[in-house]
């Protein structure tokens, strides 16, 4: 009985994905194939130009892959080490694996796979991963499809929501891992961020993407006018969660947050 395509392609698949199969196909392919279910007729098939043709396609697989993750964790990448880098990447290409076929998400799936070992790893900063997430949002906020949308150029009204640049997402970092340089040194290490401060994330109307330090109160008012509260309730939410009294200094500082989170579009001012 001959064998059917999709079990060579899984075969295929497998060798190309586990670096372990890969080594067994070195040493001997045609009882690795064998082992992969492909009979003889099959085997000759896929060796007919030699075994090399066949683990080529390994190599640009976990070359690409490599080269794109390593890309986007940036200096994160960097303090890990190719090496370290290299052998994580193969462990999860071989098992699970890219659920994507697009480049750009691999390094996110890739990521929430890797970060618990890292986080868990002594030998390693304990604000790694969180640089790594960081360095990975840049990306993911530059590809948002989402639109920013123009400001709006109607006034706030305390009785209604505000418009929000749609890309804005807050963030909560353990470490001031935003402020780190680009190119990061072997002594660069991230400030501990001050408790309950957030980072604003977005991407700003000039399509780079921004990262901007909010305190906590305002925080929490920008969380509600993102979920569609009007600017009433997040302004006594925010004072809630924080558990201040809303009076005429908080109003004032309110004020000016509000005028600056327009400036830099992350708001887009009232909704007509």
């Amino acid at each position: 009985m001959s064998v059917e395509p999709d079990q060579i392609r899984s075969a295929l698949g497998q060798v190309v994905r586990d670096r372990a199969r890969h080594d067994r196909v070195v040493a001997d392919p045609h009882a690795e194939l064998t082992a992969l279910g492909l009979d003889e007729a099959a085997r000759a098939g896929m060796l007919a130009c030699g075994s090399q043709r066949l683990l080529a396609y390994h190599h640009m697989v976990h070359g690409r892959l490599f080269k794109t993750v390593r890309g986007f964790l940036g200096g994160a990448a960097g303090r890990l080490g190719d090496d370290r880098l290299r052998a994580d990447l193969d462990a999860w290409i071989a098992d699970p694996g890219p659920q994507t076929v697009y480049l750009r998400d691999i390094p996110a799936q890739f990521l929430s796979w890797a970060r618990p070992g890292w986080d868990a790893d002594p030998s390693l900063p304990p604000w790694l991963g969180e640089l790594a997430a960081h360095q990975v949002s840049i990306r993911t906020i530059r590809n948002d499809p989402r639109e920013v949308g123009p400001q709006t150029e109607v006034g706030i009204e305390l009785e209604r929501p505000i418009a929000c640049n749609a890309t804005v997402e807050l963030v909560r970092y353990r470490w001031a891992v935003h402020r780190l340089p680009t190119k990061l040194g072997p002594d660069a290490e991230p400030e501990p961020t001050p408790e309950g401060q957030a980072v604003i994330a977005y991407r700003h109307a000039d399509d780079q993407p921004r990262f901007v330090d909010i305190k906590p109160r305002s925080a929490h008012m920008l969380e509600l006018l993102i979920a569609g509260k009007t600017l009433r309730e997040a302004l006594f939410g925010a004072c809630e969660a924080t558990g201040e009294t809303l009076d005429d200094e908080i109003l004032g500082v309110t004020a000016v947050t509000l005028a600056d989170l327009i400036d830099r579009h992350v708001l887009l001012g009232g909704l007509a």
